[in-house]
């Protein structure tokens, strides 16, 4: 789960003493999120069939409590909960035995597990590229919430860790994996910092230019940028 410590800090600076009477404060916040197992807090941390059929019921009854909490408190502050799914989503895909994608994103996980130190590296020159960025350009981000930086470190992570697992594990778990991160606060978070930026500009012809891309991942790469933008977008247009 993303910046739980962030959920907190919107929580405490837009309900104040209302929140308390209405059971929306961050008290019911930490209530939910003491609920996750400590193994999955680790950014590290991948499902594997085997630790899913063990934390599945603890997952489920956080998902329910996640749930409970957005149904009950969204009408006191749609911005935060427009931002954060709280994994709930994920959790239920996670867990359905039913789901088709679930049983290709369980097969293919050795797989994503083993690519691990890929998207470690993805994660960090995630910034080391925004940084040489914003050298070039003679660019500052002054502003608190720094969504520019936010936008591109995250949205180049997702898409080199994305495309590398399309290149090693094929083209069935490159699918599944995508599929499930959609469902992830990560991605929400990722749209939100992006919303608030000129994203186009900077895949057509700023920061993602500037990248040298493996032509074996050039596709799939794309395709996760495409993704971000087409949300973006549709966002815009409601």
């Amino acid at each position: 789960m993303i910046a739980a410590f962030l959920i907190a800090v919107f929580l405490i600076q837009g309900y104040d003493g209302k929140a308390v009477e209405d059971n929306c404060d961050t008290s019911r916040f930490s209530k939910c999120y003491n609920i996750y197992p400590d193994e999955m807090r680790h950014e590290k941390f991948l499902p594997t069939e085997k630790n899913v059929e063990k934390y599945c019921p603890v997952l489920l009854e956080m998902a329910s409590c996640f749930q409970d909490f957005t149904d009950e408190c969204k009408h006191m502050n749609d911005g935060l909960f427009g931002v954060y799914t709280f994994d709930v989503e994920f959790v239920k895909e996670l867990c359905n035995k039913q789901s088709v994608l679930r049983y290709y994103y369980l097969q293919n996980a050795e797989c994503y597990q083993r690519m691990e130190p890929e998207f470690s590296q993805c994660r960090d020159n995630g910034l080391k590229t925004y940084n040489s960025y914003i050298d070039s350009i003679d660019y500052k981000d002054d502003s608190e919430e720094k969504y520019h930086q936010s936008c591109l470190t995250s949205a180049y992570g997702l898409a080199c860790s994305i495309s590398a697992i399309e290149s090693t594990c094929g083209g069935t778990a490159f699918r599944a994996f995508f599929e499930m991160e959609k469902l992830k606060d990560s991605v929400v978070f990722t749209k939100y910092f992006c919303s608030h930026i000129d994203f186009d500009k900077e895949v057509e012809s700023g920061f993602f230019r500037n990248i040298e891309i493996p032509e074996n991942r050039r596709s799939a790469f794309y395709e996760v940028l495409n993704y971000l933008k087409d949300q973006l977008n549709t966002n815009d247009r409601k």
